[in-house]
């Protein structure tokens, strides 16, 4: 048990704006003729957002905090709060500035608010909640832990101090119901919880059935929730694993063709879909790695059928799989980058450390938009689901690594490696997957090359069989000690 305070958080998240004024324009065509476009930065700057401008990217970063917005010239997918969405269109270009349709520039910078318009004047009010500012307080017993959530009214700014058996929440400006904020029932690693209401602050206090791991913090903009992960502290060592050789049995692994059904994935230069590339290649896989003592492989599709990206994990949970690989092509839009950019690459999950890579994920996750039921995937709600995850981090940048090497032995300059071969990014498709678990970009159907190579079932094979020996190594060196 730790005696002292071991941390001590503080965030600081502005109040938004009781009211704005608006001013905006419209853009010209060539011809004179007026555009119902406007300009991004125009109506960014209107509503008191600062602006960043990175040509070499392609990419317009708009922040007002605590909202931030993001878009890229060519491109259907935009950032909204570090979520991910799609546009109904690209920004375009015209002159030195990206530009979108107005009606649609409201609904990205002011959704929700009253606006009236005119041709060169929008006018967006919105109005701060009276009362009490800190609305509830809960905590739910989960697999790995506790998740305590605290939903607001405004953006609060607050710290946050744990000293067993305390973990103290003190929010400046806070105002709260003090009869109505508390539990008296104990919920996994929370035994109790009561607030305080102070002059120009508000306290809220869980009182911890025992000590704890340092607690992954953060806030969901969109719902004005804090979502808090907690972890037991763990006070006995995790055992080693043991060698295969000291735990015969069987090793599972879990191959997962992406997209499928309704969804054909990414499409190539000549029309050929991701969908129709990567079940082939999975197939082999399959049946390479069936002859192999000791493997037993299922595949979460064998045909062309849409499964959902959380069923995908859950089938590979259900299974008790020791490895899951999600199997995917990529592509790019930009007919600037489309004939430059190729390769594969191999990603684990973890928060991607590049723009480039945090496009790939983008472009992978957008397949909940055609889900029936859509679920609500960020980090914050599946933040004790990715620390299941985490546990298996290293096994999973072990594999990337394999899989790498044997790619770059084996294809040479058919398909080259994309930056570093290896990378990581927050894909949906792994975030909820119970052990060790990657993701491969074969490579890129928007270039023609990679496009005619990756449809040829020669290559199809040649790739399979490269994977399966990464896979093989993987298994050899773990076993069912993972």
């Amino acid at each position: 048990m730790r005696k002292r305070l071991f941390f001590s958080l503080l965030r600081m998240i502005s109040v938004v704006a009781l009211s704005v004024g608006v001013a905006w324009g419209g853009s010209e065509k060539s011809d004179g003729t007026a555009a119902s476009m406007g300009a991004i930065t125009a109506f960014a700057d209107s509503l008191g957002y600062s602006w960043q401008w990175e040509r070499a990217f392609g990419r317009l970063t708009c922040v007002r905090p605590p909202d931030q917005l993001r878009f890229y010239e060519g491109n259907c997918f935009y950032y909204v709060n570090g979520s991910v969405d799609k546009l109904p269109e690209a920004p375009v270009r015209i002159g030195a500035t990206l530009c979108l349709p107005r009606g649609l520039l409201e609904r990205l910078f002011a959704p929700g608010d009253s606006i009236t318009t005119s041709p060169d004047r929008a006018v967006v009010s919105s109005h701060r909640k009276t009362g009490v500012n800190i609305l509830s307080v809960t905590s739910e017993k989960k697999r790995n832990g506790t998740l305590l959530s605290i939903v607001l009214a405004d953006s609060l700014p607050f710290d946050v101090t744990c000293f067993f058996p305390n973990l103290t929440f003190n929010f400046f400006g806070g105002r709260v119901d003090t009869t109505s904020i508390k539990q008296n029932t104990r919920i996994g690693l929370v035994n109790s919880i009561f607030s305080i209401q102070f002059d120009v602050s508000a306290q809220i206090t869980a009182l911890l059935t025992r000590d704890i791991e340092e607690p992954m913090i953060d806030y969901v903009q969109d719902t004005r929730t804090i979502m808090v992960s907690l972890k037991p502290l763990k006070t006995v060592p995790k055992p080693a694993k043991k060698a295969a050789a000291e735990n015969p049995g069987t090793t599972i692994i879990v191959l997962d063709p992406g997209h499928g059904g309704k969804d054909p994935g990414c499409i190539g230069a000549s029309g050929v879909k991701e969908k129709d590339v990567v079940l082939p290649i999975s197939l082999a896989l399959r049946d390479i790695l069936r002859k192999k003592n000791g493997l037993k492989v299922y595949m979460t599709r064998e045909t062309d059928v849409f499964i959902p990206l959380s069923d995908r994990t859950k089938f590979a949970n259900d299974k008790k799989a020791h490895l899951f690989i999600s199997i995917h092509a990529d592509a790019i839009g930009d007919p600037k980058k489309k004939q430059k950019t190729s390769g594969y690459k191999i990603y684990f999950l973890s928060q991607a450390k590049n723009e480039e890579d945090k496009l790939v994920a983008m472009r992978e996750n957008a397949v909940i938009k055609l889900e029936e039921q859509p679920q609500k995937y960020s980090n914050l709600r599946n933040v004790l689901i990715e620390m299941a995850g985490n546990e298996y981090l290293r096994e999973s940048q072990d594999l990337c690594i394999l899989l790498h090497q044997k790619f770059n032995n084996t294809f040479g300059k058919k398909i080259p490696k994309l930056h570093r071969g290896v990378g990581q990014a927050n894909f949906w498709v792994l975030n909820g997957a119970f052990m060790p678990s990657v993701l491969i970009e074969t490579g890129f159907l928007s270039y023609k090359k990679e496009e005619k190579l990756l449809n040829d079932a020669a290559f199809q094979r040649e790739m399979a069989a490269a994977m399966s020996g990464a896979v093989i190594g993987f298994c050899e060196k773990y076993g069912t000690g993972l």
